[in-house]
């Protein structure tokens, strides 16, 4: 997991200046608070060496199954918690095989 976080550190720290610059155009304009999904594509080789593939802003919450309803259910909720917004937890729904 530390070769993951890494990768995901080094990629966000490449993008703090356009990410302030976005996030000050927001503010001014709506004079509240902003944030942004990242979507981060991450390949594992055979010696489980992080690849980064690449990095979607605003990824695709549409989901086409099960277990993509499931994993985007539960990432949204967990945005929502980050920024203020509560969401009452529901118990995980089981994957289906």
């Amino acid at each position: 997991w530390n070769d993951i976080n890494e990768v995901i550190m080094a990629s966000i720290l490449m993008v703090i200046p356009t990410m302030g610059q976005r996030a000050r155009m927001v503010l001014a304009e709506n004079q509240g608070g902003c944030f942004e999904l990242f979507g981060l594509d991450v390949l594992l080789d055979e010696h489980l060496k992080p690849w980064l593939l690449e990095v979607n802003l605003s990824p695709s919450l549409v989901a086409d199954a099960p277990l993509d309803r499931t994993i985007k259910s539960n990432l949204v909720s967990d945005c929502l918690n980050l920024v203020g917004v509560p969401i009452r937890s529901q118990p995980p729904r089981p994957v289906p095989h």
